[in-house]
């Protein structure tokens, strides 16, 4: 008996020294490690090259997912804001490939307090000229699909320590810089 609770103890003595040593990351400076989150959707593909394709204006894309994380896009990138109305996702996916971090939420899935938590998130990051798009669309899987390029995570709800984790990591990590004109906020 008194070997099993010494081997009892031993296991806990570990897990606890397993989670002080390495259960945070310098990645992501909000607590835990975005990349640890299994519903993380990352895209590593002839769609996420520094090299896409501008699309005539008007003409529509043919996405792998959708909202897309990357692949050919309007020539015009769609200015970074709050939209009460879905937008282009040829304009969203060029504000994407320069760092811009999306917010899709599903009107539906979301209560009006939801909505309004979401929009002071969106809002102070646009504050803090971070390059960020809060948008509705109904057809969405998840109530809430963080998208900027190349990845994707769908959430169950308002997650403001998830939504932080997403920004620290991703915002401004496209082929394109911030600097080089795409997703200036609309004022």
């Amino acid at each position: 008996m008194r070997s099993q609770i010494a081997a009892g103890a031993a296991l806990l003595l570990v897990a606890i020294l397993a989670t002080s040593c390495g259960g945070e990351s310098s990645r992501a400076g909000s607590g835990g490690d975005i990349y640890d989150n299994p519903a993380l959707e990352v895209y590593d593909n002839e769609h996420t090259t520094a090299t896409q394709l501008h699309l005539p204006a008007g003409v529509s894309a043919d996405y792998t997912v959708i909202p897309p994380y990357g692949e050919e896009h309007s020539p015009i990138p769609l200015a970074c804001g709050i939209y009460s109305a879905t937008p282009s996702f040829e304009m969203v996916v060029h504000a994407m490939e320069h760092g811009a971090v999306v917010l899709w939420y599903a009107p539906e899935s979301l209560n009006d307090d939801d909505i309004a938590a979401l929009t002071e998130i969106a809002s102070r990051h646009l504050t803090d000229s971070s390059y960020a798009i809060q948008a509705p669309y109904g057809g969405l899987d998840a109530p809430l699909m963080l998208v900027a390029w190349g990845v994707r995570l769908p959430l169950g709800g308002v997650d403001q320590r998830a939504i932080e984790q997403f920004f620290d990591e991703f915002h401004d990590e496209a082929p394109e810089p911030l600097a080089a004109g795409g997703c200036a906020t609309a004022r």
